[in-house]
């Protein structure tokens, strides 16, 4: 276990950053989207170690990953965050709401 002491949650870091969301650790993500180009995923992939490590996100955290050309990611987003299931497959998203 990572300990929430300095300096991995102190400054202007990843961790640092997504752990003062989580009032350190005492409010864990449950569920995460990770929204980008493939090369942007990898490294978000990447930084989510990091966060588990230090318990920022839950056990049984639910991770989203939005890929696809810019428009359907906004679209898939916008549907994500107004709690409707993701889209992940590129099809079309009705703008009705």
């Amino acid at each position: 276990m990572m300990s929430l002491a300095l300096p991995d949650t102190f400054g202007v870091r990843p961790t640092a950053e997504v752990a003062a969301l989580t009032d350190y650790g005492r409010a864990p993500f449950h569920e995460i989207a990770l929204v980008g180009g493939r090369p942007y995923l990898r490294v978000m992939r990447a930084l989510l170690a990091g966060f588990a490590e230090a318990e920022l996100l839950s056990r049984d955290i639910e991770i989203v990953e939005i890929n696809g050309p810019i428009g359907l990611m906004r679209q898939h987003l916008r549907r994500w965050l107004i709690a409707e299931p993701a889209l992940t497959d590129h099809s079309p998203v009705p703008l009705t709401q």
